[in-house]
């Protein structure tokens, strides 16, 4: 277990951020909140994994006799347990409900009935776009939408020198990710000189490298290598099929002013109003896109400047008036 200590803002409520995952979120939303952020991790098996994480997190709780508990979810595990524990420890709960702790995406009624009671019964629910928070509404839950914070990516920039007609694509290879699309793409692009390098873990979708080397399949990289793969691209590719999901790569790519592809989506659309080409998740489309990014890279990249100065001071904003509802929880 670790955490980061950070100065509370009002000694009358103690507030600590907790989660069971390494995500970019958690550390980006705890420092804006100036709250601690606490990261229980286990590497053993999953039955082993959730006995460990929960009694660190009983021990936890009863170590900072917290006012207030954030937690992520995903878990569901977590959000649980902490809905279980708030009357015995005396906290109230705050969840950060990413995609998958609102829409079951497995299709289980079951689940997504789970989901629901814990939105429904949490003191708030922080979710990332309106059409989420419309969701907890309908159920009577207190919600307030706050979408990621922009990373701060100065001290890496001018490391990388961009590379000529270099594709950088941003996947997770989960099931709303159409990647094998993307791969199309590449293969359709590479007469013309472009050469896309691909992040995430191609492993576990069952991907072998020899199958498609027209793309450079990376592999889980560390952070910094990730970073330096982003600076010298020139067009940078984000994709999903879920329709409420804000992908994270997205906020990356705007922090670094590339020109960005992302799935024509709904919500995608509504919040990232510049220096980016839409498109369907079809291979020919996506071709498409990229070669429409990388003509109008200098554009979208001035676009890209002007929404993120933009979007930093509506963050600000939104994270004022969030230290005001914790506040008064």
């Amino acid at each position: 277990m670790t955490g980061t200590v950070a100065v509370r803002r009002d000694a009358k409520q103690k507030v600590l951020w907790l989660t069971w995952e390494k995500q970019v979120r958690n550390r980006s939303m705890s420092r804006e909140l100036g709250v601690p952020l606490f990261v229980i991790l286990s590497d053993r098996g999953r039955i082993a994994r959730y006995a460990s994480c929960i009694n660190k997190t009983i021990g936890l709780l009863y170590r900072e006799k917290p006012s207030i508990v954030i937690c992520q979810n995903p878990s569901i595990v977590l959000t649980l347990l902490l809905l279980f524990l708030r009357s015995l420890f005396g906290f109230k709960l705050c969840i950060d409900a990413h995609f998958g702790g609102i829409d079951d995406w497995t299709g289980s009624n079951t689940f997504q009935q789970v989901l629901d009671y814990c939105n429904r019964t949490a003191e708030l629910v922080i979710v990332t776009n309106e059409s989420h928070a419309n969701h907890v509404r309908s159920l009577g839950g207190d919600v307030f939408v706050c979408p990621d914070p922009l990373p701060d990516l100065s001290e890496y920039r001018g490391h990388s020198v961009e590379i000529p007609y270099k594709v950088f694509y941003i996947c997770s290879f989960d099931v709303d990710e159409p990647y094998r699309e993307v791969f199309h793409a590449a293969k359709i692009l590479a007469p013309e000189g472009f050469r896309f390098f691909v992040s995430g873990n191609y492993r576990k979708a069952g991907i072998k490298p020899a199958e498609f080397q027209h793309v450079e399949l990376l592999g889980f990289v560390p952070e910094a290598e990730f970073i330096g793969h982003l600076f010298s691209a020139q067009v940078v590719i984000d994709l999903t099929e879920n329709d409420n999901c804000l992908v994270c790569g997205a906020y990356e790519a705007f922090a670094a002013c590339k020109p960005l592809v992302l799935s024509g989506k709904k919500v995608l659309k509504e919040f990232f109003t510049g220096g980016t080409v839409f498109t369907e998740n079809q291979a020919e489309d996506i071709a498409v896109a990229v070669r429409v990014a990388h003509l109008e890279r200098l554009r979208l990249a001035e676009e890209s400047r002007q929404w993120v100065l933009q979007e930093r001071g509506a963050m600000k904003e939104r994270i004022d008036r969030l230290k005001i509802i914790l506040d008064s929880i």
